[in-house]
């Protein structure tokens, strides 16, 4: 898991995220108001701007950012968390509600949450979220028309591991494969 979440940070540039000096690792924990919270490198986040306004693109410093939002239509947002790519093209935004918190982590203190695990915290936590993952294309087709339930099988995509935090399931999510399909979206 260590070496797989390392070399997943580092993506092709020196981020420097894991001090090899301490063995910590500074994370971000990105709430998502409708699925497990969202754990990101301190290193990728860009800025994080007070933002009341459900937008699709944001301009950041000149630049269109596409946004992806981790809250239900119906939820009012109130951060937009610009991230970090390989290329400028490739930034992207995260409409969020809530506090984007920091934390210093030993790499072996993130879990890798095996299937069972991640299906267990979903029926407990968020039975929405399962149901609408596991049913048939048809029916997911069919469930995104609820507002809760639009995005959900988007974002299961773009989940790059499940994994526990302090006891707390939460997504490493699949940032390269997520900007891609918003800029390829947004072209």
């Amino acid at each position: 898991m260590a070496n797989d979440l390392n070399r997943y940070f580092k993506q092709d540039e020196d981020v420097g995220v894991l001090s090899i000096t301490t063995g910590q690792l500074t994370i971000a924990r990105i709430p998502s108001s409708s699925s497990p919270d969202w754990i990101v490198p301190q290193a990728l986040i860009l800025s994080i701007d007070n933002y009341d306004e459900r937008i699709w693109n944001y301009i950041w410093r000149g630049q269109e950012v596409p946004v992806y939002h981790l809250l239900p239509k119906d939820d009012k947002p109130t951060h937009l968390v610009v991230l970090e790519s390989v290329t400028d093209i490739h930034r992207i935004a995260l409409q969020i509600h809530g506090e984007v918190t920091f934390h210093s982590v030993r790499i072996a203190d993130l879990k890798d949450a095996d299937d069972a695990t991640y299906q267990a915290e979903l029926a407990t936590h968020y039975p929405d979220l399962l149901a609408a993952l596991n049913a048939p294309d048809d029916e997911v087709v069919e469930r995104s028309r609820a507002p809760n339930l639009a995005d959900y099988s988007l974002q299961h995509a773009y989940i790059f591991q499940p994994v526990m935090l302090a006891g707390e399931l939460c997504v490493v999510p699949d940032l390269d494969k997520l900007s891609h399909f918003l800029v390829d979206l947004d072209s």
